[in-house]
């Protein structure tokens, strides 16, 4: 079950799941596999199915009119990555991250807006961000979960 956070421009959620970091990295960094977990990817126009530091592709969610650059600042290994997105003088700064447990691993994910009226826009769609990620990662563990080798 997905635990999240809702906080002053901030949006926080953690999920822990018996599956091994390395096999949540790999769904991560995986682009082909983000449908899996992130059905509102309706597109992606890329330069590799695999992210990188440096990385710049350009998903588009199905209830947009247009694609917005994902820039991946750092790839952690078996451990996520940082990306951002900037729209006009908006900022969307993300953290998705992977750290190894004694029986599996968290997940965690951070979403943070900057900009003119940044508060303003977070309050009108931070609500419904907050309840896409905890969706995304609830799907996120349980794919990861059923595509471990069983012990």
């Amino acid at each position: 079950m997905a635990d999240g956070r809702h906080t002053g421009g901030m949006i926080e959620t953690t999920v822990s799941t018996t599956a091994e970091a390395p096999t949540v990295h790999e769904l991560l960094v995986d682009t082909d596999a983000w449908s899996t977990w992130s059905p509102h990817v309706a597109g992606l126009d890329a330069p590799s199915t695999r992210v990188e530091p440096g990385w710049v592709g350009k998903p588009r969610a199905f209830f947009s009119p247009m694609a917005i650059a994902m820039v991946v600042t750092e790839v952690y290994p078996d451990g996520g990555y940082d990306w951002h997105s900037t729209l006009g003088p908006w900022r969307l700064e993300y953290q998705n991250r992977v750290m190894a447990t004694d029986d599996g691993s968290t997940i965690r994910f951070t979403a943070e807006l900057s900009g003119p009226l940044g508060s303003v826009l977070e309050k009108v769609v931070g609500p419904l961000s907050a309840r896409g990620q905890r969706n995304r990662m609830a799907r996120l563990a349980e794919m990861a979960e059923s595509t471990e080798p069983a012990p």
